[in-house]
C-alpha cells in the first residue's frame, strides 16, 4: 500500500476542554427585531435583521431557524455545560451574545460588510401560522425570506445562506426551491437524506438523536399539534420505511447555485453521510468541499473555517476577484489521532487516485488478508451477551485510508428471521494502544468509522449504490429463513485517516451499539439467538478499503470506474454458491440487486 509525505498539524485544543466565551454585539451594528415578512400564502414570519449603520447596501446572509431567533446561549436546545458533564466537550467557542443556535454570528459578518437576517420558522416563537412538518414546505417559506431580503433598501439583491446542522439541512431543501436571488449557500454539516442519514441507519431505527432532533425543532411551536408531536417519533421507529417517502432527499442535481459544503469525519451518526452525499450529487459547477475531523461548533465559528466561508461569500455575493474560484475543490483533512491531522487540497471527491483494496476475513487467524482462504469457515456470536468478532490487519508502511469503505459479509441467523449488525473500524498504534478520534457533539472517544445493517433490508438501491458504496433500498424487505446464508453489503461512513507503518486497522462486528457513539443509539434491535458469519472458500466476506495513493498491484485493487450492476442470484437456503460477479468486482452485487428466493 502507498504512502504520502505528510506535514502534520497539532490542534492546540486541550483534551476535555470546554470554554464558551460571549462578547457583546458591536455598538455600530443596527438591530431591527421582529421585522414582519409575508410569505406567499399571506402568513407573517418575523425576523431579526442585523446590518451596518446608515443606508449602505450589502449582500445578505439568511437563515430560518426552529430554535428561536432571540434565544441566547442559555436558551439553546443544547446545554453546553451538561454536554461537558456527560463527556462531550465543545472545545473553544467564541460567539457574540446575539448569535442564534447554529446560525451565522452577526458580530462577525456585519463588520465585514454583510446583513444577517435570522427568521423564526412558521408557527415557531414569534412567527405566525401553524408549524409545517415537511422540509419541502418549510423550505418554501425560507425561499420567501430570501426574496424578501433581496428587495430591501439595505440589500444589494445578492443573498446567501449559512448555518450548521438543521440550518444546513434547510439550506439544501431551500436551494432546491430555486429562489431567484439565492446567489450562494454554505450548508455546514447538514442532513440531506433524513431517513438514511439519521432516522434509520442501514434499516435499524435510530432512537436517541432523532428523538432529540424532533423535540428540539418543536420546542418553540406556537400552535403545536400535541397528537402529532407525541406520535411522530413513534412513527419514525415503528414504520421507518413508510416515513422514507415523507422525508426524502432534495433533488441535488437540480441545484446549480455555488456551494461551499462543510463535512466532518467526527459526526458520523447524523451528518457525515449527508454532507458528502449532497456534495457529490450537487449539480452546481461551482462547488467546494471543506472536510475536517474536529469539533463541529468550534470549527464552524473558528477563525480558520470562517475565513474560508468569508472568501467564498465575498467572491459570489460581493463579486470580489479574490481567487476563490481557483481554489481546489476539496480541502481534505486526514486524521492521525485525536489532536493531530494533516491537510491538502484535491480536485474531487472521491479522490481521483483511490484504489479499492479487498481484505478478506479469516476466522482461523482473526486477520484481514488480501487473499481469500481456500477453506470455508464460520464463526458464531451471541449478540445479546455482547459477543464480538474481531479482525485485524497491520500496515507495513504508512497508509492513508480516505473515502467510502464497505463490508461484505455472508451471514446466517440461527432460529431467527432477521438480524442487526453493527460495525466499527478502529486504529491501533504500533504500541498496541487504541487511537481515539473526535465523535459526535465533542465526544473524544470515537473510532475511525461506523456502519450498520438490518439484514432484512439488505437489498441495494441500484440508483444510489456505486462500486464502492452500497446503499440499501429501505422499501424492500427480505426476511431470512432457517439455515439460509445470505450476502449483506454494509455501507461504512466516509472518513480520511492516516495509519503509520506498524499501526493496525481493526474491524469489529457485533449485534449492538458501540459505546463510542453515546448520543446515537438503536434501542429497538431485533436480535435473538446466534449470528453466524461465513468466510473463506465460496464465501467472499471482506472489507473493501479506499487506499490513497494507489501503490498496489492491479491484482489487489478495483478501479472506481467499474459499474456496480450485475445480475443473477447465488443465494439459497442452507448453502451458497461462490459470490463472484462477471465484471470482477470484489463486492458481488448480483445477489443483492437480483431477486432473492426465500422460504417464509
Amino acid at each position: 500500500m502507498g504512502s504520502w509525505k505528510y506535514v502534520s498539524t497539532q490542534d492546540p485544543t486541550p483534551l476535555e476542554h470546554h470554554c464558551v466565551r460571549l462578547y457583546p454585539l458591536p455598538s455600530d451594528i443596527t438591530v431591527e427585531r421582529d421585522v414582519p415578512i409575508r410569505t406567499a400564502d399571506g402568513t407573517i414570519l418575523r425576523a431579526n435583521v442585523y446590518r451596518p449603520e446608515g443606508l449602505e447596501q450589502c449582500p445578505v446572509l439568511v437563515c430560518v431557524t426552529p430554535y428561536g431567533k432571540d434565544a441566547g446561549v442559555d436558551d439553546y436546545p443544547v446545554n453546553f455545560g451538561e454536554l461537558a458533564e456527560s463527556g462531550n466537550f465543545v472545545g473553544e467557542l467564541e460567539l457574540s451574545d446575539q448569535t442564534a443556535f447554529e446560525a451565522p454570528d452577526p458580530g462577525y459578518w456585519v463588520p465585514r460588510g454583510y446583513v444577517v437576517v435570522v427568521a423564526d420558522l412558521r408557527g415557531c416563537f414569534a412567527s405566525d401560522g401553524r408549524p409545517r412538518l415537511l422540509l419541502g414546505r418549510i423550505a418554501a417559506d425560507a425561499a420567501d425570506v430570501i426574496e424578501w431580503a433581496a428587495e430591501q433598501p439595505w440589500s444589494t439583491g445578492k443573498v446567501g445562506m449559512a448555518g450548521v446542522s438543521h440550518l444546513a439541512t434547510l439550506q439544501w431543501y431551500t436551494a432546491a426551491q430555486h429562489p431567484p436571488h439565492l446567489a450562494a449557500f454554505s450548508p455546514w454539516e447538514g442532513i440531506t437524506d433524513p431517513f438514511r442519514d439519521t432516522l434509520s441507519h442501514g434499516g435499524i431505527p435510530e432512537t436517541h438523536f432523532s428523538d432529540f432532533w424532533w423535540r428540539a425543532t418543536q420546542r418553540g411551536t406556537r400552535v403545536p399539534s400535541a397528537s402529532i408531536r407525541k406520535i411522530s417519533p413513534w412513527l419514525w421507529r415503528r414504520f421507518p420505511d413508510r416515513c422514507r417517502h415523507v422525508v426524502g432527499p432534495p433533488p441535488f442535481a437540480d441545484i446549480t447555485v455555488p456551494a461551499l459544503v462543510g463535512a466532518s469525519w467526527s459526526d458520523q451518526g447524523p451528518r457525515t453521510r449527508g454532507s458528502i452525499t449532497g456534495y457529490t450529487q450537487l449539480g452546481s459547477p461551482d462547488k467546494w468541499l471543506y472536510t475536517h475531523g474536529r469539533k463541529t461548533w468550534q470549527m464552524f465559528y473558528g477563525a480558520e473555517a470562517l475565513d474560508v466561508q468569508r472568501r467564498f461569500f465575498d467572491h459570489f455575493l460581493k463579486g470580489e476577484d479574490n481567487g476563490f474560484d481557483e481554489v481546489p475543490r476539496v480541502r481534505l483533512e486526514t486524521r492521525h489521532d485525536l489532536r493531530t491531522y494533516s491537510e491538502r487540497h484535491e480536485s474531487q471527491w472521491p479522490l481521483p487516485n483511490t484504489r479499492y483494496v479487498p481484505l478478506h476475513l479469516d476466522h482461523a487467524t482473526g486477520g484481514l488478508h488480501p487473499e481469500r482462504s481456500d477453506e470455508a469457515v464460520n464463526a458464531r456470536m451471541f449478540p445479546v451477551a455482547g459477543d464480538e468478532l474481531v479482525f485485524t490487519t497491520t500496515f507495513d508502511e504508512d497508509t492513508e485510508i480516505s473515502g467510502h469503505a464497505a463490508l461484505r459479509l455472508w451471514v446466517e441467523a440461527k432460529d431467527a428471521k432477521d438480524m442487526d449488525l453493527f460495525v466499527a473500524l478502529k486504529k491501533i498504534d504500533p504500541s498496541g494502544n487504541e487511537v481515539r478520534f473526535e465523535g459526535h457533539d465533542g465526544f473524544e472517544e470515537g473510532v475511525v468509522a461506523h456502519g450498520w445493517i438490518r439484514v432484512s433490508h439488505r437489498a441495494l438501491d441500484p440508483e444510489a449504490s456505486t462500486a464502492y458504496r452500497p446503499v440499501i433500498d429501505p422499501a424492500t424487505y427480505w426476511p431470512l429463513s432457517a439455515g439460509q446464508i445470505v450476502p449483506v453489503d454494509i455501507e461504512i461512513m466516509p472518513h480520511s485517516t492516516f495509519f503509520e507503518a506498524g499501526s493496525s486497522l481493526v474491524l469489529v462486528i457485533t449485534g449492538q451499539d458501540f459505546d463510542t457513539l453515546p448520543d446515537i443509539r438503536h434501542d429497538d434491535t431485533i436480535n435473538q439467538g446466534f449470528h453466524i458469519v461465513h468466510a473463506g472458500g465460496q464465501y467472499d466476506s471482506h472489507l473493501l478499503l479506499p487506499v490513497v495513493p494507489a501503490a498496489v498491484s492491479t491484482v489487489d485493487v478495483i478501479d472506481t470506474a467499474v459499474s456496480c450492476e450485475s445480475s443473477g442470484s447465488c443465494e439459497s437456503s442452507g448453502s451458497s454458491e461462490a459470490a463472484g460477479s462477471p465484471d470482477g468486482l470484489p463486492v458481488a452485487w448480483g445477489p443483492v440487486f437480483g431477486r432473492q428466493h426465500v422460504r417464509l
